[in-house]
């Protein structure tokens, strides 16, 4: 931060209750959970105890606070005929394995918070909520509704906004942002879809595959099961040598172990799925699998003839984020696929599902694509915001392969917290943020609302 700022003066005071509130936060595992989903807890209780935590915290601060059915919770302050809406979101990815603590406890190191959430979403989002609570004691808020919105299922298709925009039939936002990707400021998402690729496979031996835990992250490890015989053991221990074998009851077991990464970015990590295909495709010669190597290996869609390019935007992505196989059933690989503008959607599957068979390809898990146009008042406002607070003068808007909830409503762009040259190492092991960052983003984020504020008051 160059200078001390009125944003900044006024967030101070919440500096340490912030970091606490986060602590309490991340302490919740709020991971989607098949098992505990019913009718009360759609995303499974552990989301909804996250959104109970911040509905308590919001009502503590003097917000009309809703929780929507455990979909989502609505902060409200203010009355006026337009709105400001803010969306982030509670749930979280799974943990994944190798942390040298708990995830769900905040482990501070050297200025540094570590744990599963600090950076998506729960730490950006308590930075922006504290933001306008300080906005609020200062008396710094127009004649305009300010929404804070708390979402339950941001990582697994939004079905939260869903309901409130399109069950509920909430009115769209004004203007607003959502405190879940990079600052300076999103002005592109790509367009991302999921597609499963099924075939019976035929291959002696082969008892089953299993790897990943999200579609939207690079798999980091992935296990195979194979009937034990003399030749596998000496295959791995030659061409596989780091592979962990276990054998049980004349089945081997091996774990590839790669690096994880988010599905928005796949050539940043090591994908264990792929190496398993590899494994097996390399030992057992089948067709099959040695065309699952041609297909899915190049990050940029190249093998499904779905490379494209844009300057804005940069380049089509692909992962491999699911594989699953059990002997007699198909073999299923669950891709995320992420495209810039200039792409025709349409083309594009059309070409997968050709270069896929004989694979039968199915689409699911549509997200569009987002564009707006650097010179667009919301994007000016709040650049101006980040550019005053930061002194980087220099900033400019970015694009990404992220999807956010920008997505699910008019007016919207990402908006932080992820400073330039920071790896928060989200859905990753390591999951960090810094607390002069989380500082830096309350001052940050008051000074966008009110910007957004002034521009709705001028409109």
């Amino acid at each position: 931060m160059s200078k001390l700022t009125i944003f900044s003066k006024i967030t101070q005071s919440y500096e340490q209750e912030l970091i606490d509130k986060i602590k309490g936060w991340v302490s919740i595992n709020s991971q989607y959970d098949e098992a505990t989903r019913n009718t009360s807890n759609p995303f499974g209780i552990g989301v909804s105890e996250a959104l109970y935590y911040f509905e308590a915290l919001a009502k503590s601060k003097g917000f009309t606070v809703t929780n929507y059915d455990n979909y989502l919770v609505e902060a409200l302050i203010g009355d006026g005929p337009k709105n400001i809406t803010i969306m982030a979101h509670a749930d979280v990815v799974p943990e994944g394995s190798g942390w040298d603590q708990n995830p769900f406890e905040v482990v501070e190191k050297k200025g540094v918070l570590y744990g599963r959430g600090v950076a998506d979403d729960k730490g950006p989002a308590l930075a922006c909520f504290y933001a306008l609570v300080a906005l609020k004691e200062a008396n710094m808020l127009g004649n305009y509704q300010v929404r804070f919105l708390v979402g339950g299922n941001e990582e697994r298709g939004s079905a939260c906004m869903e309901h409130y925009f399109k069950t509920l039939k909430k009115p769209q936002p004004t203007y607003g942002f959502s405190p879940d990707s990079d600052f300076p400021l999103i002005f592109a998402e790509k367009g991302i879809f999921n597609f499963e690729a099924r075939k019976k496979l035929h291959i002696p031996g082969l008892v089953s595959i299993h790897g990943g835990f999200a579609s939207n992250a690079v798999i980091e490890k992935c296990t195979v099961k194979f009937d034990l015989n003399d030749s596998i053991i000496p295959f791995i221990i030659q061409h596989y040598p780091d592979a962990s074998v276990i054998t049980n009851d004349d089945v081997v077991g091996i774990t590839f172990t790669g690096l994880a990464a988010h599905g928005s970015v796949p050539e940043l990590g090591k994908n264990a799925g792929m190496m398993a295909l590899e494994f097996l495709a390399s030992y057992t010669k089948d067709p099959d699998l040695i065309k699952c190597i041609s297909l899915f290996s190049d990050p940029y869609g190249k093998g499904v003839n779905g490379y494209g390019y844009s300057k804005e935007m940069g380049k089509n992505s692909l992962n491999v984020g699911l594989i699953n196989y059990t002997r007699g059933e198909e073999l299923s690989i669950i891709v995320n696929f992420r495209f810039v503008n200039g792409v025709d959607e349409k083309v594009l599957k059309a070409n997968i599902k050709e270069a896929c068979s004989p694979f039968n390809v199915k689409c699911s898990v549509s997200s569009p694509l987002l564009f707006y146009r650097k010179n667009h008042p919301l994007i000016k406002a709040l650049m101006r915001a980040y550019k005053e607070e930061t002194g980087d003068t220099e900033a400019t808007p970015l694009s990404t392969g992220g999807g956010t909830y920008a997505k699910e409503a008019d007016n919207v762009v990402a908006f932080g917290m992820q400073f330039p040259g920071r790896d928060p190492k989200m859905h990753a092991v390591g999951e960090n943020v810094s607390i002069e960052d989380l500082y830096e983003a309350m001052a940050i984020y008051a000074h966008g609302i009110y910007e957004l504020g002034k521009l709705i008051d001028e409109n």
